[in-house]
C-alpha cells in the first residue's frame, strides 16, 4: 500500500511538471508572430555574436558582428553570404535543422508532452530523420533562449539568445534575398 502511495505522488508530480510546463510555452510562441535577439554561437570552441529576426512563417535575417557574415531565409530558400565571398551558398530552408525554429506550428506540435523541465530551462527535444535539435526555454518568460544541433559539416552548434524585442513591425521586403545576394 505505501509504495502504490508513493507510486501515485511521483507520477502526480511528474504529470504536473508537464501540466504545467506546455501550455505556457505554447501560449506564448502562439502569440509570438516575430522576435529579434542577440546570439552568441558556439561552433566547436568558435564563438561568434550577432543578432536576429525571425519571422514564424519560416522567415529569418541574421546578422554576425565580427565576420559580416548574413544568413537569410524567405520561407523556401536559406542564403549564406559570407563578408569576404563574391556568392552566396543557397540550401532548402527545409533541408536544414532551421526548419524546426522558424514552423510556429510544427514547433507547437513538438512541444505538446516532449518538453522537459531541468535545472535551469524547459528542454524540448527534436529528433527527425537525421536531425537532432535540443531547443532550451527560459523557466520565466518561456521565451526560446538557445538551441543545440549539429550543422551541416559535422560541427556542434550551440546559440545562446537573448530575446530583445516582440512582435515588431516588419517589411516583408527584409526577407528578399535578391539584396543579399
Amino acid at each position: 500500500m505505501k509504495t502504490i502511495f508513493l507510486i501515485l505522488i511521483f507520477l502526480f508530480m511528474f504529470g504536473q511538471n508537464y501540466a504545467y510546463t506546455d501550455p505556457k510555452i505554447i501560449k506564448k510562441i502562439s502569440d509570438t508572430k516575430n522576435f529579434a535577439f542577440d546570439f552568441e554561437q558556439f561552433i566547436n570552441d568558435k564563438k561568434e555574436t550577432g543578432n536576429c529576426t525571425i519571422l514564424f512563417d519560416n522567415k529569418m535575417i541574421c546578422k554576425y558582428d565580427e565576420s559580416g557574415k548574413i544568413i537569410v531565409s524567405n520561407g523556401k530558400t536559406l542564403l549564406i553570404r559570407n563578408k569576404n565571398s563574391s556568392f552566396a551558398n543557397t540550401y532548402k530552408t527545409e533541408n536544414t535543422y532551421f526548419k524546426y525554429i522558424l514552423n510556429k506550428e510544427f514547433l507547437i506540435s513538438k512541444i505538446e508532452g516532449n518538453v522537459v523541465e531541468k535545472k535551469q530551462n524547459f528542454l524540448l527535444s527534436i529528433n527527425d530523420k537525421n536531425n537532432q535539435l535540443n531547443i532550451f526555454f527560459d523557466k520565466n518568460n518561456y521565451l526560446i533562449k538557445g538551441w543545440e544541433t549539429i550543422d551541416l559539416y559535422g560541427n556542434k552548434v550551440r546559440s545562446n539568445i537573448i530575446v530583445k524585442n516582440i512582435n515588431l513591425e516588419l517589411s516583408e521586403n527584409i526577407f528578399n534575398l535578391n539584396l543579399y545576394n
